[in-house]
């Protein structure tokens, strides 16, 4: 049975960051469905397109969805750990995070892709 299965998995995408997200909403919202019926609806919709790209043969097309979404995942996770030590923001040109501590008054910023930010922290 466990050979079938890696059978079946070989050549699809699996699971990454965006499915496992995509999979907590779905819980998140299938247990908020009793407040309303569009939540449960959201929820069928978050798990069949997490089990869409999970079972997915198109590997670079998952990749290149990954790689967009994913920046703005770790600049919510660095807000939410760094919230009363320093200000995070994020690059508009390669979606990087930068970190500035808290109290600065008015800087300039530069990334290292050569992006120049003037931002208050």
């Amino acid at each position: 049975m466990k050979e079938k299965l890696m059978r079946f998995m070989q050549g699809r995408y699996g699971s990454d960051e965006l499915n496992i997200t995509l999979l907590v909403l779905s819980v998140i919202l299938s247990i908020l469905s009793p407040v309303t019926e569009i939540f449960s609806g959201l929820s069928m919709v978050c798990l069949c397109y997490a089990i869409y790209r999970m079972f997915s043969k198109n590997i670079y097309k998952r990749r290149c969805e990954n790689a967009k979404i994913v920046p703005y995942f770790s600049f919510i996770k660095a807000k939410f750990k760094n919230k009363g030590q320093a200000k995070i923001f994020m690059c508009p040109k390669c979606k990087r995070t930068l970190r500035v501590p808290k109290g600065k008054g008015r800087i300039t910023l530069t990334c290292p892709c050569g992006e120049q930010l003037k931002r208050k922290s």
